[in-house]
């Protein structure tokens, strides 16, 4: 996420409602991907409704609506009437809110009609709610993610429990996204391009995920898969790869803002190369504080293949004609 300023000035971040110098209100604009400040102090914006709700919107309202993008696109959220979900709905809408501006800085559309979020609540965590186990996960544009999730210390029981390096809020996000983009970035024509690198993702996933719950990623996994979980099936694969590929881009953009890399000098730019020199320096910055890696992942050139072919069609999205590719609402 890069730096932002206020109209007097001082930078702002992403998640502020007001300026600390001035006293501006402030809010995002999806259209310009900017943050946005009160002409005069008290003067007001088209703030989104959930502005004052617990979820702390500081979005400005679609065109045309009193709902920002990023609220439309949430269609069930967990009870509001137990305490402690106020603090978790607020956790998830934050992340799904850099979710959305991952996706919208990378040129992708955002359609709260085809892509939309469920955070749901199962018995292990709530006994009053119908459903026994909720798992994150995508079906058809809806995304579903267990607002436990947005709990400390229950993700990283899960993350444990899972032998996961790290899990987080956001990267649960960018992951399910993943799963929607597949199909609307990868081309009829470069299918079997999508299916060389990371298999066929029509193969029989239920057998797929058993086989891997029962044994494991295979002993060489980290030869060619980004995580253990990516050797679960293809569409894990791509999955993983994606959301890798929005962190890795994620990252450049806030060391770049905040002067920590160079500006690429152009699209044309090796950024892998540009986020492993980065991920290694805040590695050594991390240990040298007696902090677990940021980026405990390696990049083998099997893998670089796969994030170049992400980088790829989400370039090639970008850049088509606005009438042939669907457009953010």
């Amino acid at each position: 996420m890069r730096r932002f300023h206020c109209r007097c000035g001082l930078p702002v971040y992403f998640d502020n409602h007001r300026c600390g110098g001035c006293g501006r209100l402030l809010a995002f604009d999806a259209n310009r991907l900017e943050m946005v400040a009160e002409v005069e102090p008290g003067s007001g914006l088209p703030f989104c409704d959930y502005r004052d709700s617990d979820s702390l919107c500081n979005w400005i309202a679609s065109d045309g609506d009193t709902i920002c993008l990023s609220c439309r696109t949430s269609r069930v959220i967990p009870a509001l009437s137990k305490s402690e979900n106020r603090s978790r709905w607020r956790t998830l809408e934050r992340a799904k809110r850099r979710l959305i501006y991952d996706l919208l800085r990378c040129g992708l559309p955002v359609d709260p009609d085809r892509m939309q979020f469920a955070f749901k609540e199962d018995r292990r965590t709530n006994p009053d709610v119908d459903d026994d186990h909720v798992s994150t996960g995508h079906d058809n544009g809806l995304i579903t993610i267990n607002a436990a999730e947005a709990d400390d210390v229950y993700r990283e029981a899960m993350r444990e429990q899972m032998h996961e390096p790290y899990r987080t809020v956001l990267g649960h996000f960018r992951h399910e996204s993943g799963h929607y983009y597949y199909h609307v970035v990868v081309p009829d024509a470069r299918l079997a391009e999508a299916r060389a690198l990371f298999g066929d993702e029509r193969a029989d996933y239920d057998a797929a995920l058993r086989q891997y719950y029962d044994n494991g990623p295979p002993a060489n996994w980290s030869d060619t898969y980004i995580t253990g979980y990516a050797s679960a099936h293809p569409a894990e694969d791509w999955a993983e790869t994606w959301a890798h590929y929005l962190h890795m881009q994620a990252a450049l953009e806030a060391a770049e803002s905040n002067g920590l890399v160079a500006t690429a000098a152009s699209e044309a730019a090796d950024w892998r190369g540009r986020f492993i020199e980065l991920a290694l320096s805040i590695n050594s910055v991390q240990r040298s504080l007696g902090l677990k890696d940021a980026y405990p992942f390696v990049i083998t050139e099997r893998i670089g293949e796969k994030l170049a072919f992400v980088d790829s069609v989400v370039t090639a999205f970008s850049h088509q004609p606005p009438s042939s590719a669907m457009t953010a609402s």
